[in-house]
């Protein structure tokens, strides 16, 4: 078997295809492949034969229409980002502790993009919201490489009313099917995926080198530190995408945070200088309250349960 080829001339139509599809990605688009598929489902569920694919349970897919919303299908985002090369903070001649800048916007660049797709595909299948999204991110370790963002959910449209008017953008919501049944019998409703991210270095001081050089057991303060800065720049980024969706609050919010050591060579200097690279992200879903909400809240039942 030929692995290299058969010696076959190129379908030029499949070439203009794959260019096309690689101009669209490179500018924050869809692959043309995606596009028809989702033209083509939205089309078969304006005939009247609609079919859709979901990552909700059937109890998450019984409370999502009981809240007067339909799944349309499922949807997804993606992006593979390279992150820049990174220059580590420096005092003097010294390393110091500071935020790694191209870091940092290299996460929320690649998650921008993900989440851009996964609403575009919402929009190809006439959506209001896109429910249930569930996150996935990858980094190669290091201080530069790849990361990788892939975020998925179930597109829903809400029963008998109006497409989107022009320039409304649907809303993203990583809530179960049960909270977001529960959130709209409160009266309140997504109005959007917020994120922060933080990539922080934190040089340890002498107190923390000499505790690490012991056999003694004790906190390495500096690091600590570190880890509380790095968290704060996440959580205030959080709430500013927050504020500019004039959300009321953000729930379901998920922190995560991991720190790498990171040795580096001191320039004129023989001598090799660790640090840490603390890295802190938040998320969850901005709401606000539900303007197609009439009437008095409707008391919650605590007896539902929904396993996912």
């Amino acid at each position: 078997m030929n692995f290299f080829g058969s010696g076959a001339k190129p379908d030029p139509e499949k070439q203009a295809r794959e260019e096309a599809s690689r101009v669209s990605i490179s500018l924050g688009g869809l692959p043309l492949n995606a596009v028809d598929r989702l033209t083509e489902q939205a089309k078969r569920n304006a005939s009247g034969r609609p079919f859709f694919t979901s990552d909700l349970s059937p109890q998450e897919l019984l409370l999502t229409r009981e809240c007067g919303f339909e799944p349309l299908g499922q949807v997804m985002g993606s992006c593979v980002f390279q992150v820049g090369w990174q220059y580590l903070p420096q005092s003097s001649w010294l390393y110091a502790s500071g935020e790694l800048a191209v870091m940092s916007a290299a996460q929320t660049d690649s998650r921008n993009l993900a989440f851009n797709r996964l609403r575009q595909e919402a929009k190809l299948l006439g959506a209001d919201g896109v429910v249930g999204v569930q996150l996935t991110r990858k980094n190669s370790e290091g201080a530069s490489g790849l990361v990788e963002y892939i975020a998925f959910g179930t597109a829903v449209r809400r029963l008998n009313s109006p497409p989107l008017a022009p320039g409304v953008e649907p809303f993203v919501s990583n809530l179960s099917g049960q909270s977001h049944w529960k959130l709209r019998q409160m009266g309140m409703a997504p109005v959007g995926f917020v994120f922060g991210t933080c990539a922080w270095y934190q040089y340890p001081d002498w107190r923390s080198q000499n505790l690490m050089l012991s056999w003694s057991n004790g906190e390495l303060a500096s690091l600590s530190q570190g880890m509380y800065t790095a968290r704060e720049i996440a959580m205030s980024r959080l709430e500013q995408e927050a504020h500019l969706l004039r959300a009321r609050g953000v729930v379901g919010v998920t922190y995560e945070s991991h720190f790498e050591v990171l040795s580096a060579q001191v320039q004129g200097s023989s001598q090799n200088q660790g640090g840490f690279v603390m890295h802190c992200t938040v998320f969850g879903t901005a709401i606000s309250p539900d303007p197609a909400a009439t009437g008095e809240p409707i008391e919650i039942s605590t007896n539902l349960s929904v396993n996912r």
